[in-house]
């Protein structure tokens, strides 16, 4: 079905990206971690490229920033191809 495949996430391209939206959407970072339930400290972390938001935590940020997941998490190398290939069906 599918070829090997692996992607190597842009940590800190990715914090920067969480760093964007929140500006954005006029939000600080202690506003932001009360909204995800979380600690100013953790809203760093992803900033900075420390670590990055569990997937619960990245849907939670999707619908808040009202953009898709893929757009929020950065992949080395990123282009124009998506994140998974795509199955066509014979």
């Amino acid at each position: 079905m599918f070829n090997s495949y692996s992607v190597r996430i842009d940590v800190e391209a990715t914090g920067r990206k969480i760093r964007e939206l929140r500006i954005r959407k006029k939000l600080r970072i202690a506003e932001l971690a009360e909204i995800m339930h979380s600690s100013e400290n953790t809203i760093c972390k992803w900033q900075r490229g420390a670590c990055l938001p569990t997937i619960d935590n990245l849907v939670i940020l999707s619908e808040l920033f009202e953009t898709p997941m893929d757009e929020i998490v950065q992949r080395e190398g990123r282009g124009d191809e998506p994140l998974l290939p795509v199955l066509r069906s014979a």
